[in-house]
């Protein structure tokens, strides 16, 4: 009975997702760019992304800045079908919200995989 029990969890966790590609790193902790969609250009500030499952922590490790010290973010990886990119989500219009990572106001945080950046439009330069 706990196998069948089991077996349809996990079923149902991947139907969950089944429209999101696989979450491209693995659980972990790596370092990323924290940077405002309005300054672009500007290096933004480092941060450490805590990766575990779909869960995602950012923290801010060092004092200075516009921003503050310590965990800036907790929040689920969800792919934004409206754009194609990674957000960090909180519910699930955020898989559909028409502007994330931008400053509109409208949508959550872009994580960028490849540049390790996480777009936002808070605490620029």
């Amino acid at each position: 009975m706990r196998n069948a029990v089991a077996v349809v969890l996990l079923i149902w966790a991947s139907l969950c997702h089944a429209d999101e590609p696989p979450v491209p790193l693995q659980s972990g902790t790596y370092e990323f760019q924290w940077k405002d969609a309005e300054f672009s250009s500007s290096a933004g500030f480092p941060v450490k992304v805590v990766i575990e499952g779909r869960r995602v922590s950012v923290v801010k490790e060092h004092a200075g800045g516009a921003a503050p010290q310590g965990e800036l973010e907790v929040a689920e990886l969800m792919w934004n079908t409206k754009v194609g990119k990674w957000v960090l989500g909180y519910s699930d219009a955020d898989k559909i919200a028409p502007d994330p990572g931008g400053c509109s106001g409208e949508g959550p945080h872009v994580i960028d995989f490849e540049t390790r950046v996480i777009w936002t439009c808070e605490w620029g330069p």
